[in-house]
């Protein structure tokens, strides 16, 4: 029998998988990155250029045209042939009345088919390669016109293939003095508002008038019946026409010098050049703007919201939403020095043991003052001129500096900015200025989401 006591028992060996234990580090340095990544606010950044803005004034302009009203000299049906904002001569046949009401019934619920061949296909592809071929993305606004234009011809097409499938009847009804077509007494631009602004001139209009609220119009095309003497639709004769506007004294002082402007027309974005004029009424000052062009546009408009196209601004274009308020410390100047081994600014720090040198960061000046922040000094803390024992409690004055946060350096470092114009996405600041940004400085686009000092990756 053997001697369990020459038995030498061996403690079991602990194997270390070190291809475990380096895959589970890694594994939660990506789950600490990716949860980083999704619980911080993402900082966009953006590189300051160069740029220019133009001023803008808004306005709602009253529109002042060459308006006839045209009225019925009959009562019965109306029917009308010509699209609103078409431009109509001595031939075009605007609407029709009908005594019976027959005939404009049947003109209403005749489903015809248009004649291809009198569609001139060949002319509308001309028409329409020609405005392919001379389109220009700053004169948008003439696609609508060529627009109306293909619309107007099309529907001249519908009508007289219309009248067509009712001729006999038209031609039995007219004999018999109960149907009646009426012609433009000269040529113009077909316009169904009314408002009874049509006789205004510039001498005439009164400060009231320049009022949206007061004005009422009505849309002669939801008529179904007319009576003799009511209106029927209204002819603007000239594409000569006026913008009228009240202006402050600040405006007419800009405006004094010159004679002509750009405009910019809100609904479409277009713009256009005119002459203009100040004139007085009642101790008011009014814009007179002249045009002869894109009248037929806005021709059933009578208040037209205009910018009128100022200086342009030119210099350091940032977006306003990096742009934020920060309040500093308000230090005389008095007490600022520069180190012993340094030549950085700072002050001289009362403290339990003694007095000592704090460098600080300057982020603006005025003739009298330094500003700096909550980074080297506090509110309540006293401050020392050198070789003196004046002293200077910090927090006792106090101001806000506009500014953006620069980060080329990889953290968000404040940097005051002096506004030239703004508008409602970007401004424009100075360049060169001793404290504030540069060409192609990197700055937070979400001004507010950061804090001085803060790591930017």
């Amino acid at each position: 029998m053997a001697d369990n006591n020459n038995v030498i028992k061996f403690h079991k060996q602990i194997h270390i998988n070190i291809a475990a234990i380096i895959f589970f580090i890694i594994f939660i340095y990506i789950l600490f990155h990716v949860f980083t990544y999704l619980t911080t606010e993402n900082i966009t950044i953006y590189e300051v250029s160069q740029g220019t803005l133009t001023s803008e004034d808004n306005y709602s302009a009253l529109a002042i045209r060459q308006e006839q009203i045209v009225t019925a000299d009959q009562d019965g049906n109306i029917y009308y042939f010509a699209p609103n904002k078409s431009r109509v001569g001595a031939r075009s046949m605007i609407y029709a009345i009908d005594k019976e009401g027959k005939i404009v019934d049947s003109l209403k619920n005749t489903d015809t088919v248009v004649d291809s061949s009198k569609l001139n296909l060949s002319s509308l592809e001309s028409d329409i390669q020609t405005y392919i071929n001379n389109y220009n993305g700053d004169e948008f606004y003439k696609t609508y016109s060529f627009k109306n234009d293909l619309t107007n011809s099309l529907q001249e097409i519908y009508d007289e293939s219309v009248l067509e499938a009712n001729s006999e009847a038209i031609s039995a009804a007219l004999s018999g003095n109960t149907f009646f077509t009426y012609y433009p007494p000269t040529s113009g631009l077909i316009v169904y508002n009314i408002d009874g602004y049509e006789g205004v001139t510039v001498d005439s209009f009164t400060s009231d008038m320049l009022d949206s609220s007061n004005l009422s119009s009505e849309n002669l095309r939801n008529k179904e019946t007319i009576l003799s003497g009511e209106s029927v639709f209204k002819l603007v004769t000239s594409d000569n026409w006026n913008l009228v506007m009240k202006i402050d004294e600040k405006m007419a002082e800009t405006l004094a010098d010159g004679s002509a402007i750009e405009i910019m027309f809100n609904e479409d974005n277009a713009t256009t050049w005119c002459s203009y004029e100040i004139m007085e009424k009642a101790g008011e000052k009014y814009l007179v703007l002249s045009l002869d062009d894109s009248m037929e546009r806005y021709a059933d408009s009578r208040f037209i919201s205009i910018n009128l196209m100022l200086d342009e601004e030119n210099g350091l274009k940032i977006p306003n939403s990096s742009i934020v308020e920060k309040t500093f410390f308000t230090i005389p100047k008095k007490y600022f020095t520069k180190g012993e081994d340094s030549n950085d600014y700072g002050l001289i720090l009362q403290t339990k043991s003694g007095v000592e040198f704090v460098s600080t960061t300057i982020y603006y000046e005025t003739d009298d003052f330094y500003y700096v922040d909550s980074e080297a000094v506090s509110e309540g803390d006293k401050i020392q001129m050198v070789n003196s024992s004046e002293t200077y409690t910090v927090g006792s004055d106090t101001a806000q500096l506009e500014g953006v946060y620069n980060v080329n350096k990889g953290y968000a470092i404040f940097k005051q900015i002096s506004v030239i114009y703004q508008n409602n996405d970007y401004t424009i600041v100075e360049t060169g200025t001793d404290y504030g940004l540069a060409l192609y400085d990197r700055i937070v686009l979400q001004g507010d989401k950061v804090n001085e000092n803060d790591i930017i990756q």
